[in-house]
């Protein structure tokens, strides 16, 4: 029987696409950031959340938004991305996140289900997860 893979990867990406303005653009697919990338944007979205809970005292959320738009989309020129509100730069910031999230879910998913199969596999077998020696757990006779 073909064991199931625990995750499967592809090398192949594919971006997801927002529309601005009847155009679509292209938003950098989760499996392509780097590791630095990945450190930055999570940083910078518990900032932003930081913020915007705040209510912004130093006005540091809008460029804070620009910096993290302009990493994740890809290929948009100037002029479209100026015409964008901080409501915008938010949503399309807002959707990127749930993009990462889903991408950690499966990952999560996909460990917890192999976990939940190997215990499921040991109770059908009879077998435990951690199969112990009689010989290690047993008292020594006494002779008398």
């Amino acid at each position: 029987m073909a064991e199931t893979a625990i995750l499967d990867l592809e090398t192949l990406i594919k971006r997801p696409t927002i529309r601005i303005d009847g155009k679509l653009y292209e938003l950098r697919a989760p499996d392509e950031l780097s590791v630095l990338d990945s450190q930055w944007l999570t940083t910078a979205g518990k900032r932003i959340e930081q913020l915007a809970a705040a209510g912004d005292p130093e006005g540091k959320l809008p460029e804070l938004l620009e910096a993290v738009v302009r990493r994740i989309l890809v290929d948009v020129p100037d002029e479209v991305l100026a015409r964008l509100s901080e409501a915008h730069r938010m949503a399309i910031c807002e959707v990127f996140t749930v993009l990462l999230l889903r991408r950690r879910m499966a990952v999560a998913g996909a460990i917890a289900g192999k976990l939940t199969e190997a215990t499921a596999q040991g109770a059908r077998t009879g077998e435990t997860s951690s199969p112990g020696s009689p010989d290690i757990t047993a008292a020594a006779r006494t002779t008398g």
